[in-house]
């Protein structure tokens, strides 16, 4: 028994890798919440045209990013990608999602300075 079960906070807890889940699963959720997951993907395409197309209602993607002012997504030194907002803005576009709040935390502290994490909650229909 791990420790999540011990603690009996989840309904269903699922170890997979998020794309095949994304692909597979029956999605009909209210809210994708990803927090601490999208700076390990990087490319992002493929999460956001499975949520919208596959998904049976309306929702609410809300997720978190360590925040560049540079173009596009980037692997950092870290081992950890940074996305900009462009580039969320542009998956937006692309994939019909509405940014309904966009800001930016100090996500944690990495040696003596602080990450810039981006927050976003974006609106969604499904794709009929």
């Amino acid at each position: 028994m791990n420790r999540q079960d011990k603690k009996n906070v989840y309904d269903r807890l699922i170890h997979t890798d998020l794309i095949e889940y994304l692909s597979t699963a029956d999605l009909d959720f209210d809210y994708f919440v990803s927090t601490d997951v999208f700076i390990y993907v990087g490319e992002l395409s493929d999460v956001f045209h499975l949520i919208k197309s596959r998904n049976k209602r309306a929702g609410k993607l809300a997720f978190s990013t360590e925040h560049t002012d540079k173009e596009g997504f980037f692997l950092e030194t870290s081992g950890r990608y940074s996305h900009s907002k462009r580039y969320i803005e542009e998956l937006c576009e692309k994939f019909e999602y509405k940014i309904s709040h966009f800001s930016t935390t100090n996500l944690r502290k990495e040696k003596d300075s602080y990450l810039t994490g981006g927050l976003y909650l974006l609106d969604f229909a499904p794709k009929l």
